[in-house]
């Protein structure tokens, strides 16, 4: 993969931390993007990195403010679930005579999460030095999609993340959280599986420690089109899994049209 692929591809990544609302201690980390979608801009991220008791804010990359980093709070994320239509007219009834009752395993978490970015902020894409080649201090990208791409076995795909984080309180600079980088190149994709597109990776996942942190990325090609969400992996196993969002497209339609009739 070329410099500008891995280049655009990190700097459409960005950064999500999830912190306590009362000592605003980091919880979890995870990785997101920032579309340009109808007119808006959205925040794209896996569902079980913000699916926790604790509010998801957007790393700015901005100078600190006496000792702490300025984040972006996203506020309320938005989230799908899967019904079993073939079992409708059972549960209907079910509902009728148990209100009270009723069988989960019909119903499912998709594993994305979403949302409207209320206001503009300066997301700033921080200088890294890599072996080969330094990438320089510049903004963030937003992904211009219309969430139809589909990934093609001729493509190359590749993702980026932050893992490992180490958090210190109260140093002389204030409270800090260090993370690692890491870049994953040349995917392939492999085949569909329900809702989850399976790539193969050049490498086997060593630990999971090397991958944590990294769930929510955009996988892109080398195009710059934004294809999937990274959701989960495996220790030791050469293949990664990211949500088929194109498979969505109509439900966060469906969400972003309540959203601005809520406004009217």
């Amino acid at each position: 993969m070329e410099k500008k692929h891995i280049e655009t591809i990190i700097r459409s990544t960005i950064h999500i931390v999830m912190t306590d609302p009362d000592s605003l201690l980091p919880q979890g980390i995870g990785s997101g993007c920032i579309i340009d979608y109808k007119d808006k801009e959205i925040l794209l991220t896996a569902a079980h990195v913000t699916d926790i008791e604790a509010a998801t804010c957007i790393v700015t990359e901005q100078p600190t403010i006496n000792g702490q980093t300025p984040l972006y709070s996203v506020g309320a994320m938005n989230y799908l679930e899967q019904f079993d239509i073939t079992k409708y007219e059972e549960q209907i009834e079910k509902l009728k005579s148990e209100p009270d009752r009723i069988e989960e395993i019909d119903f499912g978490q998709i594993d994305i999460s979403y949302a409207t970015l209320m206001h503009k902020a300066n997301f700033i894409q921080i200088e890294i030095e890599f072996e080969k080649f330094n990438l320089k201090k510049s903004k963030k990208l937003l992904i211009k999609t219309d969430l139809t791409e589909k990934p093609s076995v001729e493509k190359e795909y590749g993702f980026f993340g932050r893992i490992k984080p180490l958090f210190f309180k109260d140093t002389p600079k204030g409270d800090i959280l260090e993370t690692q980088q890491t870049f994953y190149s040349g995917l392939k994709f492999i085949q569909q599986i329900k809702n989850y597109y399976e790539f193969e990776l050049l490498n086997p996942i060593q630990d999971n420690a090397d991958f944590k942190g990294t769930s929510g990325a955009p996988i892109m090609d080398t195009d710059g089109n934004l294809v999937s969400l990274i959701t989960h992996g495996y220790e030791g196993a050469t293949k990664i899994y990211g949500i088929a969002l194109a498979d969505f497209k109509v439900g966060i339609d469906a969400t972003l049209m309540t959203d601005e009739n809520d406004y009217c």
